[in-house]
């Protein structure tokens, strides 16, 4: 009969393997942390778009007809403050349960 094999310790495998997997994870936080730092926040750019930015927008962004930044849209608070969207003429359950009032 063979002589019994040594024991293996999976240390070997699973600590360099939780290593990798671990910096794989945090790999594209760093890179757009990164970006940020480098170039600034995208959306609040008052700078024109590049051409590499308009090549990419009909892939993003498919039937967009206006381009630039959004004059009611207020970068420091993240809020929408143009006029409210017209009310819709779907009927929702809250009226459905109390006969359209």
């Amino acid at each position: 009969a063979p002589p019994p094999r040594p024991p293996v310790s999976h240390r070997y495998v699973a600590v360099p393997l939780a290593v990798f997997l671990g910096g794989a994870s945090y790999l594209p936080f760093y890179l757009h942390d990164r970006q940020t730092k480098l170039t600034g926040n995208l959306y609040a750019r008052d700078q024109p778009l590049s051409g590499n930015q308009i090549m990419r927008g009909p892939y993003i962004n498919t039937g967009s007809k206006d381009a630039g930044p959004d004059p009611d849209w207020d970068h420091k608070t993240g809020r929408y403050k143009g006029k409210k969207p017209p009310p819709s003429d779907r009927v929702t359950d809250v009226q459905r349960q109390t006969g359209g009032q």
